[in-house]
């Protein structure tokens, strides 16, 4: 526990940093991330006797952070009608059945364990990526601390509130330790923090003026609305640990990776994250943030 714990106090600190600072700082984080979660995911496939193109999941990974990064400077040709994150994985997946094809052979599960990765994680990333690129510095900021802690805050108190209180199991055959307690802990907790994180936002906006005027050019939605993202995201968040832990179990593996004591590999650590980015680009983009 005491190694898990600081890890998670070294992972939040790279995460906040990254967020503070943005830009290719930030992007480069992610990049590193999506590899090494693609990665992880291949290698896990491969276990299980699946022959996965490595190389063209590797591919859309670069692309989709290339394609966002140039974003601002093609809008306005073939980006306006189609997204970079969409863009790069059609990209990457005609690039992956080409070659699948081309071998020959009727090759299944090498189709699908190629496909996959680029869908989870890759195209869950590149959602992640697309949230520095809103409106205003304070409402992506903002998109990523909520994407990043939400998914953190509701691991946490399902774990702490799991282990003192949990009866009930949630998914016995897919992740016998998880609790209906502590998956409502986490749902409560997202809550809150859901609603904390802008209310802080607009507290300190009264201090700084240049955060007053990106608010005041782009009004955050009512706190009800945050309260209904932090549900949402809470719950999508669990989704995205048990269909981690879906994949774990049919690969017959009990971490992705060991790359980080107490957590496992790096999709260990970011597999609610994911599916809580999602939820935070639906509603940022729903919103017009």
């Amino acid at each position: 526990m005491i190694k898990r714990v600081i890890t998670a106090a070294i992972l939040i600190v790279i995460m906040a940093l990254g967020i503070w600072f943005q830009g290719w700082p930030l992007r480069a984080i992610l990049l590193v991330s999506m590899l090494m979660s693609t990665s992880e995911m291949y290698r896990a496939f491969r276990k299980i006797g699946y022959d996965p193109v490595r190389w063209s999941g590797y591919t859309y990974c670069v692309l989709a952070v290339l394609a966002q990064a140039y974003y601002a400077n093609l809008t306005g040709g073939m980006f306006e009608s189609i997204s970079p994150a969409m863009f790069a994985l059609i990209i990457g997946l005609l690039l992956a059945m080409t070659v699948i094809i081309f071998k020959g052979k009727v090759a299944f599960d090498s189709l699908m364990s190629t496909v996959f990765p680029m869908l989870y994680p890759g195209l869950f990333f590149s959602l992640i990526i697309t949230l520095q690129d809103l409106h205003s510095r304070v409402i992506s900021t903002l998109a990523l601390v909520l994407t990043f802690f939400i998914a953190s805050v509701n691991d946490t108190f399902a774990l702490f509130i799991g282990l003192r209180f949990g009866k009930h199991r949630l998914s016995p055959q897919i992740s016998p330790k998880k609790s209906v307690e502590g998956s409502i802990a986490g749902l409560v907790s997202s809550v809150v923090f859901a609603m904390l994180a802008p209310w802080l936002t607009q507290r300190l906006a009264l201090s700084y003026p240049a955060m007053q005027a990106q608010l005041a050019a782009s009004p955050l939605p009512p706190l009800w609305a945050f309260a209904l993202l932090g549900l949402v995201a809470g719950g999508l968040s669990q989704i995205g640990d048990l269909v981690a832990s879906l994949v774990k179990r049919h690969c017959g593996i009990k971490d992705f990776g060991t790359i980080f004591p107490g957590h496992g590999g790096m999709l260990d650590r970011m597999d609610g994250i994911l599916f809580c980015g999602v939820a935070c680009y639906v509603f940022f983009k729903i919103y017009g943030l």
